[in-house]
């Protein structure tokens, strides 16, 4: 008897325990939400299958289902979901509606990383030294 009765006590300390546990709501990461992007859109010097919106506060490359050759050269506005540049991928807009499309315009942004060489991905800098002076020791 005092053995069921233990049984029955550990059981409901075990459900004291889990309900609440079971009851906290799992954290899901956000879902981005989607914002008005307005810039001009030009082709890739890089890479021509690629288009670039170029804005006031951002440089992106162009990602979904859209006309290209209507939006190549044009100021256009849109709207989509953008996701940050990192040390090895350019910043990229999921485009999800172009509301609209305006006049012609030339401008362009680089996509590569702020600080970056290009060839191998140094910054400026690294060298040291002082460009136009002459090294404190002669190379051997």
């Amino acid at each position: 008897m005092n053995q069921i009765i233990a049984t029955r006590i550990f059981a409901l300390g075990i459900c004291a325990i889990a309900v609440p546990c079971l009851s906290q709501a799992t954290a899901h990461p956000a879902t981005p939400a989607a914002s008005t992007y307005a810039g001009c859109v030009q082709r890739s010097t890089a890479d021509k299958s690629t288009l670039i919106l170029s804005g006031e506060s951002v440089c992106a490359k162009l990602n979904g289902n859209f006309s290209s050759d209507k939006l190549i050269g044009h100021e256009v506005d849109l709207k989509g979901v953008l996701t940050e540049r990192t040390a090895s991928t350019p910043a990229s807009i999921q485009v999800d509606t172009v509301n609209s499309i305006g006049k012609s315009c030339s401008s362009t942004c680089s996509l590569r990383p702020p600080g970056t060489r290009g060839l191998g991905g140094e910054k400026p800098g690294k060298e040291g030294g002082t460009p136009g002076m002459a090294p404190k020791t002669p190379p051997q």
